[in-house]
């Protein structure tokens, strides 16, 4: 195993690394929060169910298509420059949304908003590749997701208790606000790569044809993006909006649901966070994917179709599918360490990628069936949201067939690399 030939400092890399995740935390905090303001957006600016569901999935699609050339740009740029351009687009957008008048104008910046927050995860990956040591880069990823899953519940409860003073235009100019500092901190704080290293500079000499080539040709990656379809597609499209409306048709009420729907990101911070620090010290990756992915289904049939139960019942079990479906970062190392250096922010977009198209395609179907701001019975719930099991069930087969990976740096894949299990097991 290749080790890098430089000194990562320690307390500056994690430094680094924070500020960087904090670009992270505000993308999810504008994905989740629509969630929370539909109602009153729809109300005042008089949408159909339709439209709503439209303006909940362009974020994910435009984030989703701008994930690979996203990771491809960071690849080759200054990751300083790049993310904080992108971090003040992504505010400059958001405070457009706050201002809009019309559908159209709402869709367009809402879409923006998700193209420029697309360089926000690929680009925290790339920041924990380069300066996060080996050994703790699962670690990292998973403590990404751990912060990231604080946006998601302020995007869900926080942004619902603030409903409660304030209009939803005020709430977005305050959330633009916020990214404008975020990117003044990202400007300030973020170095591209530690003193001596060649990450950078492995990009560089890889051209963009030859990049995609590898890419799309790794059975790794290809399998990855299936894994992680399943994965996010159902933390997206389920629970970034049909979760609430389903608890409610098993009678609760909308705080109580939007509440129960919140316990289900704290669990992903937890799962992502452990799943990091046991996949590091185990130096294995697979195991961990499958418990989860198998776990995640049959937690996702429990909160589909379990009969009706008590609230604590119901926050446990959201939060038991959380700490699931939070192994499933673990996916981001074991691909990166499936290929050679220079290619982690584009590894990140790619499997990134398939899962937030995924969560938008995902979001969007079962809105030709349900309105969800109409009562409907729990059985019509239940019906067109057994898609999200499908979903999963395709995330458990790809993570039975994915090769194993160990923690390090350069990894190709060929038959005497020792990194790779020889076979899936």
């Amino acid at each position: 195993m290749t080790e890098p030939t430089i000194k990562i400092p320690l307390i500056r890399g994690w430094i680094i690394w924070l500020v960087a995740t904090l670009f992270v935390v505000y993308q999810l905090t504008l994905q989740t929060s629509y969630g929370s303001i539909s109602k009153e957006l729809s109300s005042s600016m008089e949408l159909t169910a339709s439209q709503c569901a439209l303006l909940a999935a362009c974020f994910l699609f435009t984030y989703g298509i701008m994930q690979l050339p996203a990771g491809l740009l960071l690849d080759r740029t200054n990751p300083r420059w790049t993310l904080s351009i992108t971090a003040l687009l992504c505010a400059l957008f958001t405070l457009w949304f706050s201002m809009s008048s019309s559908f159209a104008s709402l869709m367009i910046s809402r879409s923006l908003m998700g193209a420029a927050a697309a360089f926000a995860f690929p680009g925290a990956g790339l920041i924990s590749r380069r300066w996060i040591r080996p050994a703790q880069f699962a670690m990292a990823m998973g403590m990404i997701d751990l912060l990231f899953s604080g946006g998601a519940v302020f995007g869900n409860a926080g942004v619902s208790e603030l409903l409660k003073s304030m209009p939803w235009q005020q709430i977005m100019m305050w959330l633009a606000a916020a990214g404008g500092i975020i990117a003044i901190l990202i400007l300030i704080m973020v170095s591209p790569e530690p003193r001596g290293s060649d990450l950078g500079s492995a990009s560089d000499r890889i051209k963009l044809k030859t990049a995609l080539k590898e890419l799309l040709s790794s059975r790794q990656a290809l399998l990855g993006m299936l894994f992680y379809a399943g994965m996010c597609g159902t933390l997206f499209g389920f629970y970034g909006l049909w979760d609430i409306p389903l608890q409610e048709a098993f009678g609760f009420s909308k705080d109580d649901a939007s509440m129960l729907n919140s316990w289900l990101f704290i669990g992903l911070g937890i799962g992502a966070f452990g799943s990091g620090i046991i996949a590091d010290l185990w130096g294995r990756r697979k195991p961990l994917l499958v418990i989860g992915s198998l776990g995640g289904t049959m937690t996702v049939a429990l909160i589909l179709f379990a009969p009706i139960a008590p609230y604590s019942w119901v926050m446990l079990t959201l939060l038991l599918n959380g700490i699931l479906l939070g192994v499933s970062i673990l996916i981001f190392p074991l691909v990166c360490e499936s290929l050679p250096k220079g290619y982690a922010a584009a590894a990140i977009g790619l499997v990134n990628f398939a899962g937030c198209v995924a969560g938008g395609l995902l979001q969007l179907a079962p809105s030709f069936f349900i309105d969800e701001h109409k009562f409907h019975d729990l059985t019509r719930y239940q019906m067109n949201l057994v898609i999200f099991l499908a979903a999963m069930v395709m995330a458990v087969v790809a993570a039975f067939l994915l090769h194993d990976t160990r923690p390090g740096w350069d990894n190709a894949v060929h038959p005497d690399n020792e990194n790779l299990d020889p076979l899936p097991e």
